[in-house]
């Protein structure tokens, strides 16, 4: 079994006043993450696990990570093997939503390539927009 650590971003007044840090473990007890932003961390981790790392799941992941570094230099290029990772991201994710059932805003309906965007140093900024079966639009910048 393996276990992941969620992260969920805190309004500055749930925050404690003096720690500074960027990430906690401080609580007295855990903070769960739920609803969207629970949607978002699962997807992010799929797109973000490189295919055939995951040593409990070899099919987990997709080949996003090989595009960081890599040498495309044309918009259609990336932009087709982007769309590509996303499809393949929100297969394993609905797979894994009609087999556990989390709460509606926690579910994926769809989520799909919005802008991609040449920077004007070296590589694209790409948007995603989430969309979860309540109905809620997450867009989503890819770093």
């Amino acid at each position: 079994m393996s276990y992941d650590v969620h992260f969920q971003v805190l309004q500055e007044v749930e925050q404690p006043a003096a720690s500074g840090r960027i990430f906690t473990f401080g609580f007295i007890s855990a903070v769960g993450v739920q609803g969207p932003q629970k949607l978002v961390n699962r997807w992010m981790k799929c797109l973000f696990t490189l295919k055939g790392s995951d040593l409990l799941d070899r099919a987990y992941g997709t080949g996003f990570p090989e595009l960081i570094g890599s040498n495309i230099s044309k918009k259609n290029d990336f932009t087709d093997a982007l769309t590509l990772f996303i499809a393949d991201c929100n297969r394993q994710i609905l797979v894994f939503d009609q087999a556990q059932f989390p709460p509606d805003n926690e579910r994926l309906e769809s989520a799909v390539l919005t802008s991609v965007t040449p920077r004007d140093s070296d590589g694209y900024d790409a948007v995603v927009t989430i969309k979860n079966i309540a109905g809620q639009l997450l867009l989503f910048a890819l770093p």
